[in-house]
């Protein structure tokens, strides 16, 4: 089978014919093998006494089947031309060239079930494929032939080389054929081919693992389609098992910013978590993906917790019925939390910024489980860059995920290594949780809602590749992961399916990730990450330079007041959420959210400001104050240092005045300043963090009219006037001197008596007394 990337599923054609020839209508005899567990590693054939009495009697049954066909004529549902124990021959025997058939559309061939997954001796193995004719002209004689090899295939790459291998290729040796009903343009058949065991070429004994099986669907002597997919055979006994491991994303779609007045009137920016209703629904991925795992505690879970969040805050009926499914589910399994709203760590990696804390504050208030681990990234890219590994260790998640072919072991290596390798940075050591590809590819596409893959070329695929890598090293005990992508959408049946067969393999442990990460880190050379993400959709660096300068402005905005945590996580979430890997395939909301984001944190720093003045200030002295009022608006006191930058030498400033402002008031400072000559001075204002100076609010400016010789000509106009003033007094009384009606004021009437005169001595007084 091939599997096709993303899909493999099922395996299409067109209807070109292949340059080898198609089985023919009766399959030809070819000597029947018996091999040894040798033999069948290095395709070489026994022979012997059993050997030829199972030619002869191969030979004769062919023989009856021809004769057989000769008369019977095909039944409606598409009779059968052979059993299971009859039909035995080879695609590759000598025949007509198919003709040659260029026609549009493709007949597609698709692996429906194989019961059991495994067999060995004795037993009978169902197998049923579904024949799709996607050309637009009838298929009018169909056949469907089901081979397999008794070649083992020992390699990873000998599985792969099989499971890619074109139409044209030879298929697997023929043991069945069914003669189909004519299938009309997109229409479909189904075919079943039940088979017994013992026919398989295969002895007691065998070496255990996988082989090559086919079916060849053709029309005519045109071969259209090989379906290409594997027999585990499982009659000796199982090596070591191989631990494995899934990782699952439950991350959801990217949240909004919505800018709404508060209950004061002010403009506040929250997160917008209305796209979480539409993203839990049963039908929705995520309800895909929590069924699917629900009753899977082995499934480990990358968690975003804003999402799980967010979803607590809806009244949504079916969002309610997700969380409460959520918390049953998350009972004895290994939760990893993301950083809250997930944000891309290849954007701050490129400017060097680090990841936001575990802490940043969740819709609703809510806080992360604390059961939960934080020391896990999972990169938006499957293959990392370096430098995201770096920004990880730095902030404390060391163990990063790894996906696609990112630290594939060299070709040196020949066998598969457990899923763990260490990535050194300067930052410190990582420790890297591989992905198996092969088997992430796999696994995807037989488990996707889609219905694009099969599940059982999956389960097939996935059983052979983990035998192969069982049997690398028999008593080696390895551990695997397969980390499923973001936005993953399973069908819950099929994911039950897959992971059902792997469990019920002797070669396969499923187990939590938490013991993939006990397992001791493999000595082996891998390929290098490259040093930065090359995956698109990432936020470009200015737009990630602009949130990292406002998130940087905020911090020291904070720094005034007396709870900075406070503000500092006010702002945070509004500016990572543009951040988020989901806004990859959303750029131009992103964009949005990113100025949503830039304004939120400016609305923030000008909750303290300076209140602009009506007109300007008029300053006539030489020496004197300006004041300068300040605003708080926070719901916290601050302490600010108001500065004043004149743009001309005619002010200078004396001091920077510094004070506390408390919550909801309005505070005046006095800037003491000087002044120089007459002039318009523009003055620039700045709120200062106390004491590192830095600038904490946006800036204001206002006018000053700096007339400081006024002073000096009102004093001397004043002190001309006082001057003249004494001056006029002096002279006026010099002018006016001694008039005559003063003199005749002071000279005494006649017959008056002077007071001299009218006073008597003591001494007569006391003589006319007696």
């Amino acid at each position: 089978m091939t599997f096709h990337s993303p899909v493999g599923s099922a395996r299409a054609s067109s209807r070109r014919p292949a340059d080898s020839p198609a089985p023919s209508a009766v399959p030809q005899t070819r000597p029947l093998l018996r091999s040894s567990p040798d033999d069948l590693r290095t395709g070489a054939r026994a022979s012997g006494p059993r050997s030829l009495t199972r030619n002869l009697v191969g030979g004769l049954l062919t023989a009856a089947l021809a004769l057989a066909l000769v008369v019977v004529p095909s039944s409606p549902g598409g009779a059968r031309e052979a059993t299971a124990s009859a039909a035995v021959g080879t695609s590759g025997a000598a025949g007509a060239a198919p003709a040659v058939v260029d026609e549009p559309g493709a007949v597609s061939t698709t692996l429906v079930s194989m019961t059991p997954t495994t067999v060995g001796p004795g037993s009978t193995v169902t197998v049923v494929a579904r024949i799709h004719n996607g050309t637009d002209e009838a298929l009018t004689a169909p056949r469907a032939t089901l081979g397999v090899n008794w070649r083992l295939l020992g390699t990873r790459s000998a599985l792969a080389t099989w499971a890619d291998e074109p139409t044209s290729k030879r298929s697997a040796e023929a043991m069945a054929t069914e003669a189909l009903d004519p299938i009309a343009p997109g229409q479909e058949a189904t075919v079943t081919f039940d088979l017994d065991t013992d026919d398989f070429n295969l002895e007691p004994g065998s070496t255990w693992g996988p082989r090559p099986l086919s079916i060849t669907v053709t029309d005519g002597s045109a071969r259209l389609d090989v379906l290409r997919t594997f027999l585990l055979w499982e009659d000796a006994a199982a090596p070591a098992p191989v631990g494995l491991s899934l990782l699952a994303p439950v991350t959801g779609p990217p949240l909004g910013l919505t800018t709404a007045p508060d209950a004061e009137g002010q403009e506040q920016t929250s997160v917008d978590v209305a796209a979480v209703d539409g993203a839990l629904g049963a039908e929705q991925p995520l309800g895909h993906l929590l069924t699917a795992t629900a009753g899977r505690p082995e499934v480990a879970w990358a968690v975003d917790p804003a999402l799980v969040a967010a979803a607590r805050t809806s009244a949504e009926s079916s969002t309610a019925a997700w969380v409460s499914a959520f918390d049953e589910a998350s009972a004895d399994r290994s939760i990893f939390a993301l950083r809250p709203y997930d944000p891309d760590p290849a954007a701050y990696a490129q400017v060097g910024a680090a990841l936001p804390a575990p802490s940043v504050p969740l819709p609703g208030g809510s806080t992360t489980d604390p059961s939960w681990r934080t020391d896990l990234t999972l990169p938006g890219d499957e293959v990392p860059g370096r430098a995201t590994v770096r920004t990880s260790v730095q902030a404390g998640s060391p163990l990063v995920v790894v996906r696609g072919d990112g630290l594939t072991p060299v070709d040196s290596v020949s066998y598969t290594p457990t899923g763990l390798a260490t990535v050194e940075t300067d930052a410190g050591p990582a420790t890297a949780l591989v992905s198996d590809a092969a088997l992430t590819e796999a696994f995807s596409a037989g488990t996707r809602a889609s219905g694009a893959g099969s599940t059982a070329d999956a389960t097939q695929r996935l059983l052979a590749e983990t035998a192969v890598i069982a049997s690398e090293r028999p008593a080696d005990s390895r551990h695997l992961l397969i980390a499923l992508s973001r936005g993953f959408d399973p069908d819950p049946a099929a994911f039950d399916a897959v992971l059902d067969a792997l469990d019920a393999a002797s070669w396969v442990t499923l187990t939590p990730v938490d013991d993939l990460l006990s397992a001791p880190v493999p000595d082996v050379e891998r390929s290098a990450l490259p040093e930065t993400d090359g995956g698109e959709g990432v936020l470009p660096a200015p737009e990630m330079s602009s949130l990292q300068r406002a998130r940087s402005e905020v911090s020291t905005f904070s720094t005034i007041a007396t709870d900075p945590a406070a503000i500092v996580q006010e702002a945070e979430p509004a500016l990572v959420v543009p951040t988020a890997v989901a806004y990859r395939a959303a750029q131009d909301e992103r964009t949005a959210a990113v100025q949503a984001a830039i304004a939120d944190a400016d609305r923030l720093r000008s909750s303290v400001a300076v209140v602009r003045r009506g007109s300007g200030v008029l300053l006539i002295n030489t020496s004197g104050n300006i004041p300068v009022r300040v605003q708080n608006t926070l719901d916290q006191e601050v302490t600010v240092q108001v500065a004043l930058r004149p743009d001309n030498a005619r002010l200078k400033v004396v001091s920077f005045p510094v004070g506390p402002i408390p919550p909801g008031t309005e505070v005046d400072f006095k800037v003491p300043v000087r002044a120089y000559g007459s002039g318009n001075v523009r003055v620039e204002v700045e709120l200062l963090a106390v004491p590192s100076g830095t600038v904490v609010a946006p800036s204001s400016d206002f006018s000053v009219r700096v007339r400081a010789d006024w002073e000096t000509v009102g004093t001397a106009v004043f002190a001309g006037l006082v001057a003249l003033l004494m001056i006029g007094g002096l002279w006026r009384t010099i002018r006016r001197g001694r008039s005559p009606r003063r003199v005749a004021e002071l000279t005494p009437a006649s017959g008056v008596p002077t007071a001299q005169a009218s006073a008597p001595s003591s001494d007569a007084s006391a003589g006319s007394e007696e």
